[in-house]
């Protein structure tokens, strides 16, 4: 497993929290970083150490109760 970091971020790219996820590759860090999008958050940043892997837009996201 790989150690994966995870922001939450507001509209200005300020991080909001953070969360640790181990994953055994990027794609599979992915899927859990795009769970933790919510109403409050704009976007998630997964990094990887110093490495960028993904930033995923949570605006938009569809409605997951509906």
């Amino acid at each position: 497993m790989t150690t994966y970091r995870a922001y939450r971020v507001d509209n200005k790219r300020r991080i909001r929290s953070a969360e640790w996820l181990d994953a055994p590759d990027d794609a599979a860090a992915k899927a859990k970083a795009e769970d933790l999008c919510d109403e409050t958050s704009a976007g998630v940043e997964l990094w990887q150490s110093k490495r960028l892997v993904e930033e995923i837009d949570c605006e938009g996201e569809p409605d997951k109760d509906a």
